[in-house]
């Protein structure tokens, strides 16, 4: 699916879809742990990273001298971005030390529910354009 006509579209999609996912896996684990003691909320990090590849390379990029050295500036190409789970440590909610709030969650799931339809939908629609192209509709 990644090359699918070297369309741009599709992979950002694709993308999308899988950070929807996991974000999906990470509520529910917040969800599920809201009364274990000093547990700490996770989030999905992903939007950042996508409109940095989707805004090009800034002016200034560090240069690398060896390969295991950290890219510094520059925006990742869209191969490049992954989503990242991040644990929120520094908040604390009760006293027990967890960090969950139920109805956050719960209204992060359903609009992270509503974003994965709609990305479901886009994707489709992208898919039956191109195969009406190719049949000739």
């Amino acid at each position: 699916m990644d090359n699918l006509f070297f369309d741009p579209t599709i992979k950002i999609l694709h993308r999308s879809m899988d950070a929807a996912a996991l974000s999906q896996e990470v509520l529910s684990n917040n969800i599920a742990n809201v009364n274990t003691p000093e547990f700490k909320r996770s989030e999905v990090s992903f939007r950042d990273q996508l409109q940095r590849a989707l805004a090009g390379a800034p002016d200034i990029q560090g240069q690398r001298t060896h390969p295991s050295h950290i890219p510094i500036g520059g925006s990742p190409s869209l191969d490049e971005i992954k989503p990242v789970i991040v644990r929120e440590s520094e908040t604390t909610l009760r006293n027990d030390g967890n960090n969950v709030d139920i109805d956050a969650e719960m209204v992060k799931l359903s609009q992270n529910s509503l974003e994965y339809g709609a990305l479901s939908q886009l994707i489709r629609q992208k898919i039956t354009m191109i195969r009406n192209a190719i049949i000739g509709r």
